[in-house]
This record gives C-alpha cells, structure tokens and sequence, in this order.
C-alpha cells in the first residue's frame, strides 16, 4: 500500500480529477467509522441539488456498472448502496468496482448532476474528489491505531495528509471544550476537524408504519444486527431500556432462511430490532411482523462547526 501511495504521488499511477463537483468520504481504517452515516447526511444537506452516490457495492452479486432502479436489492447494489436508494430514492445511486466508470457514466446522463458524492474512495486512489472527509471514530482514532494485523488500518497513518475534512465520528454525549482540546493535540494535519455524534431515531419503522422506541421500555425485545461495530447501538439500547437479546451477524451477512428460522425461534413473540442496513435483507426472509428498523442520524457536537461544515460542502 506504502509503494502504491508513492507511484499515485509521483505521477506514475494517474489519478483523474472529477468534472462535476464531488466529494468523496472515506477512512484509514478497515471498517466501522460511520461512513455510510456521513454519506446520508451529506444528501440531507444537498437535498436541493441534483444527487448522485458512486460506490464500490461491497458484497453485491453483479458486476461492473449499476444505477439503481425499482428492481434493485441489496443483492445487486450491495449494502449501503441499497441503504441510500432506499431512503433517497430521488437520488441517484451508482456502483461500480471501477470508480473512473462510474464517474464519466454519471457525467453523461440526460439531466445533469450538480454533486457525486464518492463512497470508501480514500485508498481508491484512480479518482480524485474534490474534497475528500476521512471519517474517524473517537473510541480509536487514526492516531492510536496500527496496520492491520496488529490494528485496524488499511494503510500507514501518514495517509491521513490526503484528507481535506476530518469527521470525528461516535463522540461521547458528554464532551467538554477541554476534551476536544486535548484531542487536537494528536491531530498533525492542518485541515478543519468536525466533532460528531450519532442521533438514533425517536420511532421504530416497518415500510412505512412506526412504533413510538419508548415501548421497548420494560419489553425483553430482541436486537438482530450484521454491522461492523455494534458497542455504541448496544450501550445505547442498554441505557435507554434495559437488558435484552441480542443476536450477532458479521458485518455484511447475507440472512438465509435458517438464520430466519433461528431469529424467529429466538423472538418467540417479542419486537425484533435491527438497523436500516440488515432490514433491507432480513424482511426478505423473515415472515414477522414484528420486524422494526431503527434508523440513526449523523448530528454534530457543536452546532457553531455543523454550520461551518454546510458551508463548506455547499460552497464547494
């Protein structure tokens, strides 16, 4: 990765800029930094421009280039992808292995896109966003952390100069000045960093039906997840209601009729939770209508730096 890095530096391997603005989100680290959060916010945020996703669609069945439409699953888009569509269907959502595809495909389609937003495109080094946000979460910084297999990084920590935005993601809710300061001092880039926290959302959703998340007060409910780093649902879950059972997925599980049959047999009556992500595949093989989804928000820790940050990504 270290030699790769130096060949794209020194010219040797091109790297293409972009001909319509674009952003681009990624991270040094293999997995579980929030990206797909920070995408989600940044259509929010863009909502009254013309948007489109550009991913690599991690775990899809297809190959080559996609543009999301009606049919699409996460099978054929992948995950995250998927998890954009299906909240933003106004969106256009793009995957492809080869991001330079992707791009020239989006520059020539009929009505014009006014933003690219470029999804886990830090190592992907062929295209160049013109802004790039490295997301990092604070529980285990960039700056603490390793090359894997003696940490979690993809590449050397020095790959952090490539990044114009740093989003510190999974904040604590109790976050001082003095904390944030002492912070800072690990931070050896000269590039605006953002403090931000997730938001879970207030109602349970099923395909449009809701539930009030306060009925899980006092209820023994099961949590059914597939994602990479589930500490922070859990001990918010625990905080806000109490014990519960919890079945664990790897990140990116593909749910088969027999996790269906173990997930009901665990259930056995009760609410079954489980985040946006894994709820586009498990309502295809679980047959329970007690099957919720509980979505979660990109929020900032100090409203004067989310403020800064919109400007920024709307003045690109």
């Amino acid at each position: 990765m270290a030699i790769r890095n130096k060949l794209f530096d020194w010219g040797i391997l091109r790297c293409e800029n972009t001909s319509i603005k674009s952003i681009g989100v990624g991270n040094l680290a293999m997995g579980g930094t929030g990206k797909s959060v920070v995408v989600m916010y940044l259509i929010k945020t863009l909502k009254d421009f013309r948007i489109a996703s550009l991913s690599r669609g991690y775990g899809r069945k297809t190959k080559g280039l996609v543009i999301a439409g009606p049919k699409d699953n996460p099978t054929t888009l992948g995950d995250e992808p998927y998890q954009f569509f299906n909240r933003y269907p106004e969106t256009v959502v793009a995957v492809s292995e080869k991001r330079a595809i992707g791009v020239k495909a989006l520059a020539k389609m009929p009505n014009l896109i006014d933003f690219i937003i470029l999804d886990d495109v830090m190592q992907h080094r062929w295209v160049r966003p013109q802004l790039m946000i490295m997301t990092s979460s604070f529980q285990r910084p960039y700056f603490k952390d390793f090359v894997f297999p003696a940490g979690d990084l993809r590449e050397f920590r020095s790959g952090v100069k490539r990044a114009d935005i740093l989003l510190v993601t999974r904040t604590p809710e109790e976050f001082s000045i003095e904390q944030k300061e002492e912070f800072l001092k690990n931070i050896k880039i000269n590039v605006p960093v953002f403090f931000t926290k997730i938001q879970y959302s207030k109602l349970l959703t099923q395909n449009g039906k809701t539930l009030d998340l306060t009925l899980l007060k006092g209820e023994d409910f099961l949590l059914v997840t597939g994602i990479a780093d589930t500490h922070h649902l859990v001990e918010y879950l625990e905080k806000q209601y109490g014990s519960f059972d919890h079945l664990k997925f790897k990140d990116h599980h593909a749910y088969s009729l027999a996790d269906a049959e173990r997930i009901n047999e665990r259930a056995r009556g009760k609410i079954i939770v489980t985040t946006e992500k894994d709820y586009a595949k498990l309502e295809k093989v679980l047959d329970n209508n007690s099957l919720y989804c509980l979505r979660i928000e990109l929020d900032f820790v100090f409203k004067e730096e989310q403020q800064f940050f919109e400007k920024m990504i709307k003045g690109l």
